[in-house]
């Protein structure tokens, strides 16, 4: 364990003068944030920034560290979290990665925003040292993960060759002959060909001559398909992807929408017209903003991939600020990290969208479908988000300091790490919210009608 580690009396750092650097640390762990802390006094650094939340990186940042140890140990997602922070501030500080082996598949997304470097846990003081000093003289950023490439498409099939009695035409017992599908007798005919129990046996005499069908033997001719149709022996062409679609594609796998099985669709499904229903028996009649209509939303989304996976060197950011997006359609859009800032998306549709990292600040999502959405660490402060369909996300280290949620619809909404200073969780229901502590619930506000999930009791300030 990191916490029994022996702490080195001596520790040789080459050239760096340690007594002009800051050092950031991010840390579940309170071993390994103890062994940096320890380890970097020793060399007499000027200051060693140590926190577990992500929230704390704007703070720490504008002290300008010099570099920064981030370890996933205990929850990748916040260690990302906490590496957005950084990045979206100082897109060119020095950040090591701490991880276990078991972690090291998931450091797609830590990648692509930019790290010199991955140190193996568990780790010594002088493993660490040595990893720092050399980042701080030569730090190289790792290359970000290639896009896979696309497989070819498969050749076009041949042209049939043409039916009659001429020699040749078939190769008996092959099972081949012409092209196309189709039945006969109830057996069927694919890739090209008969089946093999459907050539003549052995002996039999094949009326024609030489190595030739005869035009008794041969089967009916498809009918040829009307103009502009397709016959049933020829499938129509797959449409052709959206750019869109292609620059989702070249995503990691870590930033694309998490898919679900059919019967968690089919479940999400009825939850979420149970929710509309009883919107409409409430009475709520949903609008459609002034800036939808003339939204280029594939546009807008395709700059936007691009801008993700360039980091920042093509494409565009996204950034809907103060727009009237009411009723807008963006379920399953990748908007990372873009910005909603002060926009109206009320009975907007963003279910199983990722927007993880998005500005969401003064935005108003009553009553808009969120379901299954990745909003961790998102800025939702002083969010409307009542009377929204909630369920099934991902809350995860979200800044929701302000935001209203009263009536929206929590099930299965995933809080570890959110912050909830002066939220407003009047008459909401959190029953069956996940990985809320009562940390998270004493800096929050409710009424009589809050329901608390299981071993989490009412603030005392509310109480009585």
């Amino acid at each position: 364990m990191l916490s029994h580690m022996r702490h080195p009396t001596q520790l040789h750092s080459g050239d760096i003068d340690w007594s002009k650097t800051r050092l950031l640390v991010f840390s579940l762990d309170d071993g390994f944030r103890f062994l940096a802390r320890q380890t970097f006094r020793k060399l007499g650094v000027r200051e060693v920034l140590s926190t577990s939340v992500p929230a704390d990186a704007q703070p720490m940042l504008a002290q300008i560290p010099d570099v920064a140890l981030v370890d996933t140990d205990g929850d990748m997602d916040l260690a990302l979290a906490f590496l957005r922070r950084v990045r979206d501030t100082d897109p060119e500080m020095p950040v090591l990665m701490v991880a276990r082996a078991t972690d090291r598949a998931a450091m797609a997304p830590a990648l692509i925003m930019g790290i010199e470097g991955v140190v193996p846990k568990p780790v010594s003081g002088h493993e660490l040292v040595h990893r720092v000093s050399d980042v701080l003289k030569e730090g190289r950023r790792l290359p970000a993960p290639q896009p896979k490439p696309q497989p070819a498409p498969p050749p076009a099939p041949s042209a049939p060759a043409a039916t009659g009695g001429g020699a040749g035409n078939g190769r008996i017992g092959s099972g081949t002959y012409g092209g196309g599908h189709d039945t006969l007798a109830g057996k069927t005919r694919t890739g090209g060909g008969w089946l093999d129990d459907d050539v003549p046996a052995t002996g039999q005499r094949i009326s024609g001559g030489k190595l030739s069908w005869g035009d008794d033997d041969l089967p009916p001719a498809p009918a040829k398909p009307p103009a502009g149709s397709y016959g049933d022996d020829a499938p129509p062409p797959a449409p052709a992807k959206t750019l869109v679609e292609s620059l989702a594609e070249r995503l990691p796998e870590a930033l694309r929408p998490k898919k679900r099985r059919k019967e968690e669709e089919d479940a999400a499904l009825a939850e979420r017209e149970r929710w509309q229903a009883e919107l409409a028996e409430a009475g709520h009649s949903s609008r459609d903003g002034t800036d939808v209509a003339g939204l280029d939303v594939d546009a807008i989304v395709a700059a936007h991939l691009a801008w993700l996976t360039s980091q920042g060197a093509e494409g565009k950011r996204a950034d809907f600020k103060k727009m009237d997006l009411a009723g807008a359609g963006l379920s399953g859009t990748v908007l990372a990290n873009a910005g909603f800032r002060d926009a109206d998306l009320s009975d907007a549709n963003l279910a199983e969208a990722r927007l993880d990292g998005a500005d969401f600040r003064y935005a108003s999502l009553s009553a808009a479908d969120l379901s299954a959405a990745n909003l961790g660490v998102a800025q939702l402060r002083h969010c409307d988000l009542r009377l929204a369909n909630l369920q099934g996300t991902s809350l995860r280290g979200a800044d929701l300091s302000g935001a209203r949620l009263g009536g929206a619809k929590l099930a299965g909404a995933d809080f570890k790490g959110a912050i909830l200073v002066g939220c407003d969780l009047s008459g909401a229901d959190l029953s069956q919210v996940e990985n809320l502590t009562q940390a998270q619930m004493d800096k929050a506000v409710f009424d009589a009608k809050s329901k608390l999930p299981p071993g989490v009791r009412r603030p005392r300030k509310d109480e009585g």
